[in-house]
């Protein structure tokens, strides 16, 4: 009899107890952020387990913070809400939220509980954005922008179709304007050689962390460690971080020593455990481009994943004092 109502008991609370997750949205931009309402229940005299809820291992949704925003008690049920956020650093596409896990203890009983997954749609910010542009007849237009350029169409042929006439004046003027603009540009180079100046770099128009997460995102699809190939990955690792930080903090760091590469992160950048995993990637990263020693496929994914993570948090820390 006592064994029935125990079961009775527990059956009751575990019908009763549950978690369910609500994303504040389904569609955003690699290098996002996405916020999940967790809502969960559980016996009042239970231990709960938060170390699933709180501490996630997800590469493509990488936890930030966890904030416990409310908690009641009714009829002997703890009711809480809880606020993750997450950094985006999934594959363009439609992605899977990974369930989360939650559970409490109860008389030595175990009791588990999951969320159902979620469908994330994520989208490319560069192949996406729009500009406004307006041709040599006058005509506003939206087109594309996307990181190997913009396409200028000249005219709209569906809304006027030019003589011949127009056609060779408006041939004259383009090859004349195309002369103007190489006589200016030699022009232009020759007085920079004078000065002993560099070349005006051209202004970066997507963040250096979009950029990079793009960059790391096409990295791991090459699938390079699978296959073997370690210094074509640590290479291509390196080169990527590097990068990122001569975009970031504008100084030459793709052609930099490592070395002088060290002392400038250093002095760009405060927090001590960034600083140290930076040195371990740069110099690892070296020799096995040097091929002086070839290091575990799982200490070149750690590093993979220190390169994401270190991509947002220098993110946050200069964005934020910009902001």
């Amino acid at each position: 009899m006592k064994n029935s109502l125990l079961f009775i008991f527990f059956t009751v609370f575990s019908v009763f107890s549950q978690i369910s997750v609500r994303p504040d949205r389904t569609e955003l931009f690699t290098g996002g952020r996405l916020r999940v309402i967790i809502e969960i229940s559980y016996p009042e005299n239970s231990i709960p387990d938060m170390g699933r809820i709180k501490n996630s291992g997800d590469e493509d949704f990488y936890q930030i913070s966890s904030v416990t925003t409310g908690r009641q008690v009714l009829d002997g049920q703890v009711k809480e809400t809880i606020i993750n956020e997450y950094a985006v650093f999934a594959e363009e596409g439609e992605n899977e939220f990974k369930p989360i896990e939650f559970g409490f203890v109860l008389e030595e009983e175990h009791f588990e509980f999951s969320s159902d997954p979620v469908k994330i749609n994520v989208r490319s910010i560069s192949k996406e954005t729009r500009v406004t542009v307006t041709d040599s007849l006058g005509n506003r237009q939206s087109i594309r922008v996307d990181s190997l350029g913009v396409i200028l169409p000249v005219k709209d042929i569906i809304r006027y179709r030019m003589s011949v006439r127009e056609k060779w004046y408006a041939g004259t003027f383009f090859i004349l304007l195309a002369f103007l603009i190489l006589a200016v540009w030699i022009l232009l180079k020759r007085k920079k050689r004078k000065n002993g100046s560099d070349e005006v770099a051209e202004e970066k128009k997507i963040p250096a962390h979009i950029i990079a997460i793009e960059n790391l995102n096409r990295l791991k699809e090459k699938k390079l460690l699978e296959k073997g190939e370690f210094k074509e990955f640590a290479a291509g690792l390196s080169l990527i971080f590097r990068n990122f930080l001569e975009d970031r903090f504008d100084f030459p760091g793709a052609e930099m020593p490592t070395e002088e590469l060290k002392a400038e992160i250093k002095d760009r950048i405060k927090d001590d455990e960034t600083i140290n995993n930076s040195y371990k990637l740069l110099e690892v990263t070296d020799f096995v481009k040097y091929a002086k020693f070839i290091p575990l496929e799982a200490e070149l994914k750690s590093f993979l994943e220190f390169a994401y993570k270190a991509v947002d948090k220098l993110r946050e820390e200069t964005d934020g004092k910009s902001t």
